[in-house]
């Protein structure tokens, strides 16, 4: 799966994959929008470029990406709402497993 497989938002494709391409990748980002519309999807594979060893959105061969299409990478936590809020409870116990 790559950016290439999800249709729309090309603007937004492009200018994640420019800040992949710069090595400018912020310490966070929202996907937001109506239930339905991809954004877990568009997050998942955004997270897994960045952390490919390639730095491709076409590799799939490299540890990282294996463990990623595994749903077994270290690096990569999702965090669902409760109640459509995200509790301070959730990130401590997020932190302290990746510590």
């Amino acid at each position: 799966m790559s950016f290439e497989n999800i249709i729309g938002n090309e603007k937004t494709k492009e200018l994640l994959r420019k800040c992949i391409e710069q090595n400018n990748i912020l310490h966070s980002y929202l996907f937001l929008g109506i239930e339905g519309i991809g954004k877990s999807l568009f997050a998942k594979e955004f997270s897994k470029m960045i952390l490919c060893e390639n730095k491709s959105e076409k590799c799939n061969n490299c540890k990282s990406c294996l463990e990623f299409g595994n749903d077994n990478h270290p690096d990569f936590i999702i965090i669902e709402n409760e109640e459509k809020t995200i509790k301070i409870e959730q990130i401590r116990n997020m932190r302290t497993k990746n510590l």
